[in-house]
């Protein structure tokens, strides 16, 4: 059975910078043999199809910072899977866009220097213990918890991200089956300028992770 650390949406170049100090205590507290990032390891604000704030950095300063953030994480937790999000994957979306064939595309694991962690395309999951992780971009959003809605449709124990300012776990049990929603919060500086798209709403990003032992919440 696993000890799984799940990561929160990073947001590369715009992680915390607390946040892998942070991951490393919570890892070697539970003990845990095995990480996921939930997706978004990198936000892309420079092509992001949110609005821009004018004092973003160009693409090649952004992929330049954001790369030195993610070999911090790589350099603390070699071995992982990156369940890839909407913003992982916004280079092919803008080539899609134009026209361009993804095979013109480099492979994640290159562009970023990971070359052991697995990595599960846009809109796929990941099955540990029984307990289904995903990034969150796909099924039932939700005010409180998407996961626990999610959970509700998939019939098993949902884990995901997407939503930074949801971070719970929310249980729903009958005379067969118990399971839970899981939404992990994440490691954004909400601070960043590329975080702007969201001074208009009320609820904040909260700065967190997940911690799964043998299928069930820590």
């Amino acid at each position: 059975m696993s000890k799984v650390l799940v990561i929160g949406d990073t947001h590369a170049p715009c992680m915390h910078k607390d946040y892998v100090p942070f991951l490393k205590r919570i890892y070697k507290k539970h003990k845990c043999n095995k990480v996921v990032h939930i997706g978004d390891l990198v936000d892309w604000a420079s092509m992001s199809y949110h609005p821009k704030d004018p004092s973003l950095m160009d693409s090649r300063k952004e992929f330049l910072e954001a790369k030195r953030q993610v070999q911090k994480l790589y350099r603390a937790f070699p071995e992982a899977t990156w369940l890839i999000g909407n913003h992982d994957c916004l280079p092919s979306r803008k080539a899609s866009d134009i026209g361009l064939p993804m095979d013109v595309m480099r492979d994640y694991q290159a562009l970023w220097g990971v070359d052991n962690w697995e990595v599960i395309e846009r809109y796929g999951n990941k099955i540990i213990d029984g307990v289904l992780y995903q990034h969150g971009d796909r099924g039932k959003g939700g005010q409180i918890s998407s996961a626990y809605l999610n959970a509700q449709d998939e019939h098993r124990s949902v884990v995901q991200g997407h939503f930074h300012a949801q971070m719970n776990v929310l249980y729903f049990a009958n005379t067969k089956t118990r399971i839970f929603g899981m939404q992990t919060g994440g490691g954004v500086d909400h601070k960043r300028a590329a975080m702007n798209y969201g001074k208009k709403y009320n609820k904040k990003p909260l700065m967190g992770c997940g911690v799964v032992l043998d299928g069930v919440t820590a």
